[in-house]
């Protein structure tokens, strides 16, 4: 508990760690912290106490401050009610919200610096600074964090078109990898990740070069497939447990490294919005004279009504012969 001292008149102030929220809001998150405040008695009714609150956040470094965020809010105060709450929003972006989660070695600490005047005291209108401490639990933390569900993924410079649902629709397997490394489930993650390499297979026209051809020797289409190719192996080694694979060691770090390669890699697919004539579209996968609209795809965009089901194995059938290449 803190008091914020006046010339004729004395606050307090505290914060308890189960009256601080972190949830959702439009375009970004907040942080919303209760303040209760008590007003000594005193004999003047209709006073206004403006506060101004400063936010501030640890990076890995214990003493390292860093300011998140700034709110003003104004309390009438009578001499009836002696304890009123104060509610104060901070707003979060999303790098924010990533950078406090990366700094954090298990419980989360902020500090809010409290500034207070009274604009319409007939002495003195300031009083000295205060600062409220608050501690969430770790796992108070990490359930808060997960009820923000995908808008807790960091922001990733790659993007995902309103009007192309197939590629919005693995951006959300990759926001859902992020959610999962925030957890701790790194194995999990890379899963989601190794989902999207699937659908990035089944939906570019890169040549494949066979097993045996040198990498100087392949084209330029022939290079992006043996990047996505890399990847995909390299997610594979989480879900095996085979004598070359099964002491393959996962951390935070390197399971980042992968959903940001992979990000990088969904910008490179081609545009996937297609153009049917009028008079002849798919139905349920095959060309029908009058079809009423397109065929329903899946994730890989392929036809619901297809077989077609992904390879999980982790190495791929080579070609035949040196030279020959195959297109997805």
């Amino acid at each position: 508990m803190q008091e914020l001292r006046f010339d004729d008149i004395r606050f307090t102030t505290a914060i308890g760690s189960d009256q601080t929220w972190l949830r959702r809001a439009l375009g970004g998150h907040e942080l919303s912290v209760q303040l209760a405040v008590g007003v000594s008695p005193f004999a003047e009714a209709g006073k206004i106490l403006a506060l101004e609150a400063e936010l501030f956040g640890f990076g890995s470094t214990p003493a390292q401050r860093s300011r998140l965020g700034r709110v003003t809010a104004n309390l009438a105060y009578t001499p009836v009610v002696t304890r009123h709450q104060v509610n104060l929003v901070f707003p979060l972006t999303s790098l924010q919200v990533h950078a406090i989660e990366e700094a954090r070695t298990g419980d989360v600490r902020f500090e809010i610096d409290l500034n207070a005047t009274l604009p319409q005291a007939a002495g003195y209108p300031g009083c000295a600074q205060t600062t409220e401490y608050i501690t969430l639990a770790k796992s108070t933390w990490e359930q808060q964090i997960a009820q923000l569900g995908p808008s807790a993924a960091f922001e990733m410079a790659v993007p995902f078109p309103l009007g192309d649902p197939q590629r919005a629709e693995v951006g959300r397997l990759l926001r859902e990898a992020q959610r999962l490394l925030t957890t701790g489930e790194v194995r999990a993650s890379i899963l989601e990740i190794r989902r999207a390499l699937e659908w990035i297979q089944h939906n570019v026209d890169w040549d494949r070069p066979g097993s045996k051809k040198l990498a100087s020797q392949c084209n330029q289409s022939e290079r992006w497939w043996r990047i996505q190719d890399a990847l995909y192996s390299q997610t594979s080694g989480a879900m095996h447990n085979d004598p070359v694979t099964k002491d393959f060691l996962y951390d935070r770090a390197e399971a980042e490294t992968l959903l940001a390669m992979t990000a990088a890699l969904l910008r490179n697919v081609p545009d996937l919005t297609p153009v049917i004539p009028a008079h002849h579209r798919l139905k349920r996968g095959a060309a029908h004279l009058g079809a009423t609209g397109p065929a329903r795809l899946g994730l890989g965009g392929v036809p619901l009504a297809d077989d077609h089901k992904n390879d999980e194995d982790q190495d791929h059938e080579p070609a035949d012969e040196a030279g020959e290449t195959r297109t997805v």
